[in-house]
């Protein structure tokens, strides 16, 4: 008999030792009976005799981690705080006789690519890791599918994440029109059944380019050669539970680690990775359009010009989307002046108003008062109580607009694949008229009617307490405004008491980076780290 330390697959538990007849190999995973069940285990290490019983290793499986995974995992587990057995969990194992497929590789479609999207390629041909900071439009997508393409004839794979799945239907069109049945998309929304196939398509080596969210970083592609992070700087790209890690910095290290080149790519960058690695800088949009840049003073109701620059957009027989940051209809107050938000002095979040009780109530810790008459920040008495929803604006719109036709695109709305595609195809189609969403208006989407973007609430981003409030807001406002006037002029409208903050750098986030990493300096990431502790 050998004895095996290994981690128990999911489970929080520290490090187990059982005893088995079969010689067995690091990463190997057996099943090991736990409190009256079976579970399944990986294979740590082989060690000396324990003083103590160990019960018996009860079977082998047929898949295993390779020692590389495992060394990935040991950093997750040690850098996010978490057992090794939740961080190999976030994996799907390799098979350990899989067939292979050997198929001479032609792809059909393969963009050609423009002098300053050529330049762009090279750059990243020569870096291990960098930033392709392309504007909205510049055509960042050719770029990358020139770059998988290259690796896929190579015989290596590729992954491609995107931050939502608001992005994969039109994406997979793009993709599956030059990679045809070598491309497979995943995501939370795909069936148990399909995932089930693609694996054991990945297994064989049919499959050698996954798309899609944060989980595909963690899928077994054999001789991974690329990794594509699409809109690296949006916070989907973080896992809400334990592990919770970020699926940015895994593709940096899984990089590092399988030497593999990453690309990074996004029209409005993290500061930090602004700060740390190459960038190659593409500027301007693919096609040649104007937009019209409008600000309107913050108000708790969608104004009289808002309504008649829509029914404009209407009667060209154009597109409008209209961001809000809140689904539901949460009320907060805020200073028509300085578009401050009154905050809970104790965790510092907005205070939502109930006009029967009179007050302000936090709903993180409990704390009351009643509702002020003047602004704690600059003694104004211009309160507004902000009350905007996605339901309470499509059912506005819906009242004025009678013949137009209008959808939500958020996640009370989109709830399954199907309804996904659904709403984008509709919208592609122009079914809808305006579509009223939340931050998956942002994620990418390229059609080319929109010629109004409205961004309402995006003070309550902006006044947030949190040192990314200035770079989440700008961000977001930019990745909207560049849905509007792709193939033609377009308008923006958006709704602040901050226009010279937006002003300023609506036109150049670059000049927002430079100036804000002065902000910045000493106090903040990227030049310090932060900690985040839940209790």
């Amino acid at each position: 008999m050998k004895h095996y330390e290994v981690s128990i697959l999911g489970s929080p538990l520290d490090e187990l030792t059982y005893k088995s007849a079969i010689t067995l190999k690091r990463g190997d995973i057996v099943e090991v009976p736990l409190r009256n069940a079976l579970k399944k285990a990986v294979v740590l290490k082989c060690i000396g005799k324990p003083g103590y019983i160990c019960k018996e290793i009860e079977a082998l499986d047929d898949t295993f981690f390779p020692d590389v995974y495992i060394k990935i995992a040991k950093f997750i587990s040690e850098y996010y705080f978490c057992s090794i057995g939740e961080a190999l969990s976030l994996f799907t194992p390799f098979k350990k006789r899989a067939k292979k497929q050997t198929q001479a590789v032609i792809f059909q479609n393969i963009p050609t690519l423009t002098q300053i999207q050529q330049k762009a390629y090279q750059f990243l041909q020569n870096e291990e890791s960098a930033l392709l900071f392309g504007d909205t439009g510049s055509g960042k997508t050719e770029i990358y599918i020139k770059l998988i393409s290259e690796v896929l004839k190579k015989g290596k794979s590729a992954i491609f994440l995107m931050p939502e799945i608001s992005l994969t239907p039109q994406m997979e069109k793009r993709l599956q029109s030059v990679f045809g049945e070598r491309l497979a998309m995943w995501h939370s929304k795909v069936t148990k059944k399909r995932k089930a196939k693609i694996i054991e398509e990945i297994y064989s080596g049919k499959i050698k380019l996954i798309a899609g969210a944060r989980s595909a970083l963690f899928l077994p592609l054999k001789d991974l050669g690329l990794i594509v992070v699409d809109e690296e700087h949006d916070q989907s790209y973080k896992a809400g539970n334990r592990p919770r890690y970020s699926a940015r910095d895994l593709a940096l290290y899984f990089g590092k680690v399988l030497d593999a080149k990453v690309v990074l790519g996004s029209a409005t960058p993290s500061l930090t990775t602004y700060y740390r690695y190459p960038f190659f800088r593409l500027k301007g949009g693919y096609k040649s359009s104007k937009k019209e840049f409008t600000f309107e003073k913050n108000s708790d109701e969608i104004s009289s010009f808002v309504l008649s620059e829509i029914e404009k957009v209407l009667k060209e027989e154009k597109q409008t989307i209209i961001f809000l940051p809140t689904r539901a209809n949460y009320k907060y107050i805020f200073c028509y002046d300085c578009g401050d938000c009154i905050k809970c002095p104790f965790c510092s979040v907005g205070m939502s108003l109930h006009k029967r009780k009179n007050a302000l109530l936090c709903h993180y810790c409990g704390y009351s008062e009643r509702i002020p008459k003047k602004c704690k920040n600059c003694g104004s008495e211009h309160l507004n109580s902000f009350r905007m929803g996605t339901e309470e604006v499509k059912t506005k719109l819906e009242e004025i607009f009678k013949e137009a036709k209008i959808a939500k695109f958020d996640r009370d709305a989109i709830k399954s694949e199907k309804e996904l595609k659904r709403v984008l195809s509709d919208f592609n189609d122009k079914k809808i008229d305006i579509l009223v969403g939340t931050q998956m208006l942002s994620k990418g989407h390229d059609y080319k009617d929109i010629k109004l973007a409205i961004i309402l609430g995006i003070d309550t981003i902006l006044s947030q307490n949190d040192f990314k409030a200035r770079e989440n807001a700008l961000s977001l406002a930019v990745q909207i405004a560049g849905r509007s006037g792709r193939s033609e002029d377009g308008k923006v409208i958006i709704q602040t008491s901050n226009e010279g903050f937006f002003k300023k750098y609506m036109g150049d986030y670059e000049e927002f980076l430079k100036d804000e990493l002065k902000y910045r300096k000493e106090l903040y990431p990227p030049f310090k780290k932060l900690s985040r502790v839940l209790f």
